[in-house]
């Protein structure tokens, strides 16, 4: 089968999210986890906390915009660990109910769309995910991992590119 937007998409979304929980799970082990989620890369940035509502978010938000449903507005509220977990699970949930065939002709189908610093514009789906938030769901999922080893947190590249690994290498190719 050909590689579509929906594994462009929903798939590396779904797969990005799964990395974040992973790194979360393993920040959490980590003596004095309680304070990772206010933790900083650099004290002008924001925490590790928005990061997991950030990647959530545009994840949402752009499958929303690929199925045709509305988008479920959520506060950036995460203060715990397991906030953060809920929130990639409420999201990685919401995917896993996507429909290929949706997204793929979704994709297509330009619409007014709120591109974030730049506001509305009539764009594609495609356009949309693929300029806007696979880009900001890995500079988030990046973000967070380096703020995690900053932190301290015995964090590896293997526990960062796995799930990918997983998905993609190790899974039964169709």
């Amino acid at each position: 089968m050909a590689f579509s937007l929906y594994d462009a998409t929903i798939v590396a979304l779904t797969t990005a999210l799964t990395t974040l929980d992973d790194i979360l799970t393993v920040a959490e082990k980590t003596a004095g986890s309680d304070r990772l989620p206010q933790a900083r890369l650099y004290e002008d940035m924001k925490p590790l906390s928005f990061q997991v509502y950030a990647a959530a978010r545009f994840a949402e938000k752009t499958l929303a915009r690929l199925t045709g449903t509305p988008s479920n507005e959520c506060a950036d509220d995460l203060v715990s660990f397991a906030d953060m977990h809920a929130r990639i699970a409420e999201v990685k949930g919401l995917l896993a109910q996507a429909d290929k065939e949706t997204v793929n002709r979704l994709g297509e189908e330009v619409a007014p769309t709120e591109v974030p610093s730049a506001g509305s514009m009539d764009i594609s789906g495609k356009a949309f995910a693929m300029g806007a938030t696979v880009p900001n769901v890995n500079f988030h999922v990046a973000t967070a991992y380096a703020i995690l080893r900053k932190e301290g947190v015995p964090l590896g590249k293997k526990d960062y590119i796995m799930p990918f690994v997983t998905e993609h290498i190790m899974k039964p190719q169709q």
